[in-house]
């Protein structure tokens, strides 16, 4: 009996085993939906919980993917940048142009480009304006809607600028720091015309007294290769950070939709950070500034919770806020603001509201933009005018009334005096000088706004 009990048991089971085997079989055959493709997974984790879907919409955005190598002895860049770029107006495009910004004058470099390829073909190329433009040729047309996939080898020279905190250094080393907005080829903004084929490629160079890029919203993959001391600040988020031997370090930084890709460093840089409204705000100082590096950091928590109370949120992951060579002034980039080292010093009461303007640039040139060449009143008026949000939100009426006065009327005032009033809404390079350019563009400006609440 138990012999054909046991028996029974084992037909069963051989029976089960061949019903699983068959079905296993037959659901192989069965066609499985494919797996989503996600074009911007990659760049997800530069924006904060909650906005990561912000980049569904930037199907046709430029897409940079950077290789780079700094060399501190030879004080250059080398590097590659790959471009996936598409025509997004109704000309057809014949030639492509990309910015080389480290030519420009107020900047002080160069840059080289060492070699051409589009759709995996190498493309002539000649530069114009200065050596500040790399014109390169198309086979044929690129018509609207369609992609073109560029590959640039460059490097970059880097000048090196005296060690004084009063030197005023957009581009370049001083004081142990290098700062390097815009260090590769920028596709050029193409501005169309009036009727179909009459657009331009926008290739104006501005004066030092003003922003000079002027640049379309755009992804970035940066992949750095450092000393391993230097310290970095940059847009974006860092994913990857590794040791290399021989005293190098290799960094890997993601962003979301930005205007460019900043980059500056220094072996010297101490910093702390927190959070606030899903943003990390870093900030960084030099040795024998702790205090008024985090002083900054207080400023900045505050002015980024305001104006996203106000304005709409901030939808990035990380803000930095870093001392640089611009003596006594700042300066906005994509998720940077950077103080010049004599307002940790000797500038230190105008700290709090430089770090309000430039934090209002985060809204009031990153995301929305405009040209800072032409028009420069459209965002730094409302930047400016921001600021007084800033104080009357943290200090009310009365300093927010004082700071009106002593920075946007009297300086106006001693302009009118000297008959030297202007228009507001004027090319960078069409004031006198920088006493009439800041008082008109950034004062009067903001007193518009202010005429206009």
């Amino acid at each position: 009996m138990p012999v054909r009990i046991w028996g029974s048991v084992s037909v069963v089971g051989l029976a089960l085993f061949a019903l699983v085997a068959v079905m296993a079989l037959l659901s192989a055959c069965v066609p499985r939906p494919a797996a989503t493709y996600d074009p911007f997974a990659r760049y997800r984790v530069a924006m904060k919980p909650g906005f990561e879907s912000q980049l569904d919409v930037l199907e046709l955005a430029p897409r940079y993917d950077i290789d780079l190598a700094y060399d501190p002895v030879e004080k250059n860049l080398r590097g590659t940048a790959t471009i996936a770029l598409f025509n997004t107006t109704p000309d057809p495009w014949r030639f492509l142009v990309f910015r080389l910004y480290p030519a420009l004058n107020q900047y002080g470099g160069s840059i080289t480009i060492q070699g051409a390829v589009v759709n995996g073909h190498p493309a002539p190329f000649a530069y114009e304006m200065g050596n500040t433009v790399v014109r390169i040729s198309l086979a044929q047309p690129l018509e609207k809607g369609q992609r073109a996939d560029v590959r640039l080898a460059w490097q970059t020279n880097v000048p090196q600028w005296a060690d004084s905190s009063s030197v005023y250094a957009l581009f370049g080393a001083s004081q142990q720091m290098t700062s390097l907005p815009l260090f590769y080829p920028s596709l050029a903004v193409y501005q169309p015309g009036p009727t179909l084929g009459a657009g331009r490629w926008w290739t104006d160079t501005g004066t030092v007294r003003g922003d000079a890029a002027f640049n379309y919203a755009s992804l970035f993959v940066v992949t750095a290769t450092l000393p391993a001391d230097q310290i970095p600040v940059t847009s974006g988020t860092l994913v990857t950070s590794t040791l290399l031997g021989d005293g190098l370090a290799r960094h890997v930084w993601v962003t979301g939709p930005v205007r460019e890709f900043f980059l500056q460093m220094s072996p010297l840089f101490q910093s702390t950070y927190t959070e606030t409204y899903g943003t990390r705000v870093t900030t960084y100082w030099l040795p024998g500034n702790e205090a008024a590096g985090r002083e900054a950091l207080t400023y900045a928590v505050a002015a980024l919770r305001i104006y996203s109370d106000r304005f709409g949120p901030y939808p990035y992951r990380d803000l930095r806020v870093a001392p640089a060579p611009l003596a006594y002034r700042g300066m906005e980039y994509p998720q940077v603001l950077l103080l010049g080292t004599e307002l940790y010093n000797r500038f230190r009461e105008n700290l709090e509201v430089l770090i309000a303007h430039e934090v209002a640039h985060q809204w009031w040139y990153l995301v929305v933009h405009n040209d800072p060449v032409n028009e420069p009143w459209l965002d730094e008026a409302l930047a400016e005018y921001s600021m007084k949000i800033y104080m009357e939100e943290l200090r009310g009426k009365r300093d927010a009334d004082g700071l009106v006065f002593t920075r946007w009327h009297v300086p106006w005032n001693g302009l009118k005096d000297r008959g030297a009033d202007t228009l507001v809404n004027q090319t960078v390079d069409s004031f006198a000088d920088g006493l009439q350019y800041e008082t008109i563009v950034y004062g009067k400006g903001a007193l518009f706004y202010e005429a206009l609440r």
